[in-house]
């Protein structure tokens, strides 16, 4: 059992929508306070625009409904995460290495964040008697991240880079690797989010262990 047990003190606001025009970022902000007070079945859209101060109608006209705002909110995360691998040109193994590096340091920074585990803790209160908030997590979040990875096995192995396996389960594998079980107790509020440096250290150990496993 781990030995850490600080509370994790939660964020303001989620980094990923710094960039995002005003109305939107204010929306967005809004939804995650009104999200954590109410959860996501009691939290109103007549609340999320009167905390952002805007009108019901700007909030319909940006996003549609409650959902499509946890939709936009989940996705600005995940497309964080699926950065890395993106534009990565599998030249060599050392490519492949600092790809799945990068990928695993934007996916702790991200899985790790206050407001990221707070939805995710949302979402568990909430099921199995509403699943919306999970489903809206798996499909915006979970499924987009999943594909880019798999996709990165399947060039590291067409490369000649990666030995043979299913690259879904190498995946999965890596993840295992990457987070061994501190998302349990994040979640739990007994750990407290890991430093820049050790989230980097754990993705190069993560890293070097999925190459050894799957040597061509």
């Amino acid at each position: 059992m781990p030995s850490a047990r600080k509370k994790a003190s939660p964020a303001v606001h989620p980094p990923p929508l710094d960039s995002l025009p005003p109305r939107r970022r204010a929306l967005l902000i809004a939804a995650v306070g009104v999200l954590m007070e109410k959860g996501y079945a009691r939290a109103s859209t007549l609340e999320i625009a009167t905390r952002a101060r805007v009108s019901k109608r700007e909030l319909y006209g940006e996003f549609g409904s409650k959902r499509g705002i946890l939709e936009a909110l989940i996705a600005a995360s995940a497309t964080e995460m699926q950065m890395p691998l993106a534009p990565a040109e599998i030249g060599d193994r050392h490519a492949l290495a600092s790809a799945l590096t990068a990928y695993g340091v934007a996916a702790m920074t991200v899985l790790t964040n206050p407001y990221v585990l707070a939805l995710y803790r949302v979402a568990i209160a909430e099921a199995p008697g509403n699943t919306e908030l999970g489903d809206i997590l798996d499909a915006s979040g979970r499924q987009p991240n999943r594909r880019a990875l798999i996709e990165i096995m399947r060039r590291g192995q067409a490369a000649g880079f990666l030995g043979a396996g299913e690259p879904d389960r190498m995946g999965q594998e890596f993840f295992a690797l990457l987070g061994g079980d501190q998302m349990v107790w994040l979640l739990l509020g007994a750990a407290a989010p890991p430093a820049a440096g050790e989230i980097k250290a754990r993705a190069e150990r993560a890293t070097e262990a999925l190459l050894a496993l799957y040597r061509p």
